[in-house]
């Protein structure tokens, strides 16, 4: 895990380091731990604050999380779950603020650390952080979804061959058309003073 310790002179100590990426979870990846006392005074009961200024210029406070029991007799400190920590690649510049407002003295205290530097790299593969059975899903979901895009296109070829977008009169004969082709059955136009009307006939009454 990485690691970084404030010393005596309140300066931060890289202890332990590891490949930090962009946009990854860094929740149980960064811990900060600190002295029970400094100069005396308990540090137990103070709130620790990660302030930063991201690759962009915007700076940032945010709250530490703090470990209920001590961890090899320091008190330990974790980023908070939607830290924007790794949110752009490259170098930060990263300290933190302890404070602890005393109501029965009517004293806050606050201890400010050095600084120290957390390289971000930047994400070059999205892949990398998605698990092999995730893989499998992805590509059974391309394979569903590209087959059923190409059923589509295959309905809407037929459509397209069997819809009627025209009509043509030949020879006493009416006939519905698809792109120039003939399609159906064609319906004959008779006349007189008693037709007989029989299937595929149309009687014209004109008036």
């Amino acid at each position: 895990m990485y690691t970084i310790i404030m010393n005596s002179d309140k300066s931060l100590t890289q202890t332990t380091t590891s490949t930090l990426f962009q946009r990854e979870n860094l929740v149980d990846k960064i811990q900060f731990l600190f002295p029970e006392f400094y100069n005396d005074i308990d540090l137990n009961d103070f709130i620790a604050t990660l302030k930063y200024i991201d690759q962009a210029n915007i700076p940032h406070a945010e709250i530490l999380q703090k470990d209920d029991e001590l961890y090899k007799n320091k008190i330990r400190f974790s980023l908070p779950i939607d830290t924007d920590l790794n949110t752009y690649a490259g170098d930060i510049q990263i300290r933190i603020t302890l404070i602890k407002v005393d109501m029965d003295t009517k004293k806050q205290y606050v201890l400010h650390t050095g600084e120290t530097t957390i390289s971000i790299l930047p994400l070059k593969d999205y892949y990398n952080f998605v698990p092999d059975e995730s893989l499998e899903f992805v590509d059974q979901l391309v394979g569903s979804l590209t087959s059923k895009i190409e059923a589509t296109e295959k309905l809407a070829e037929a459509y397209d061959k069997n819809k009627a977008d025209n009509i043509t009169y030949e020879g006493n004969k009416i006939q519905l058309t698809s792109n120039g082709l003939k399609i159906g059955d064609s319906i004959t136009i008779i006349g007189g003073d008693d037709p007989v009307i029989t299937d595929n006939e149309l009687e014209v009454v004109e008036f």
